[in-house]
């Protein structure tokens, strides 16, 4: 992929609730059945897990801390159908591509999840080691090295937060989506974070009522996150004419 990509794109933040709002006016069905799939798909998991945890017999157990795991796999095959629905709903955006290869889009995001586990974890691995080395000599620079990695680490997980829509809209390869994530956010670093907070503030929104207001926040995280996708090149005059949605 051209480095030079991420560095004249900037992310349509003052359109990206017009345009999810837009979008979900068209689906608003499927947007809240795909959102619940992804609930259940966790949150069963995950009860059930938990309960056969508690029982005594081994073999129960074991199954329960299967559940558990799945839990946060299983997930992903309903949240990559929420996101591309997402990109289907949004207006605007690239030429019509070809028809979805499901089974290549989920093996392409399941590398992606578990590259960015390896590195996450390989970081966390590598900071605790430092710090053990450098405690023996002073335990201030082991702390030290405990608040510099973890910024490292930090930074590096936060360029990766539009790896995954990225990856659903171009049909990048796990790696192509981590390198353009990291170009387009290292170049909108502020409108990046604002991205961050407004995800917050809309999930926080969909936790009242019993977490049952999830069901709208989270198909509207998705086509937020999608609209993110459709970037604006400055001074363009297709870009200006998509600016606002339509």
């Amino acid at each position: 992929m051209d480095r030079s990509v991420g560095t004249h794109e900037q992310l349509p933040l003052l359109t990206l609730l017009p345009r999810a709002w837009i979008a979900f006016g068209k689906a608003p069905w499927q947007c809240v059945g795909r959102s619940t799939l992804v609930l259940l798909s966790a949150t069963g998991l995950a009860v059930v897990g938990q309960d056969l945890r508690l029982v005594e017999t081994d073999w129960l157990a074991k199954i329960g801390d299967l559940a558990v795991v799945l839990s946060l796999i299983v997930p992903l095959i309903p949240l990559i159908w929420l996101l591309q629905l997402a990109d289907d709903l949004l207006p605007g955006g690239d030429p019509p591509k070809p028809p979805v290869r499901w089974r290549w889009l989920w093996r392409q995001s399941g590398s992606l999840i578990l590259l960015e586990t390896v590195v996450a974890t390989g970081g966390l691995a590598v900071i605790q080691s430092l710090s053990w080395i450098f405690s023996r000599i002073s335990t201030t620079l082991a702390g030290v090295v405990v608040v510099i990695g973890g910024l490292f680490l930090i930074s590096w997980l936060f360029s990766q937060i539009l790896a995954l829509p990225l990856l659903v809209h171009h049909r990048y390869r796990a790696l192509q989506a981590m390198d353009h994530s990291r170009q387009l956010v290292r170049h909108n670093i502020l409108k990046a974070m604002a991205l961050i907070g407004m995800l917050i503030g809309l999930n926080l929104l969909g936790l009242i009522g019993a977490t049952l207001g999830l069901l709208l926040s989270l198909p509207f995280s998705a086509l937020v996150l999608m609209s993110c996708c459709r970037t604006q090149t400055p001074w363009s005059n297709d870009s200006r004419r998509n600016m606002f949605p339509t």
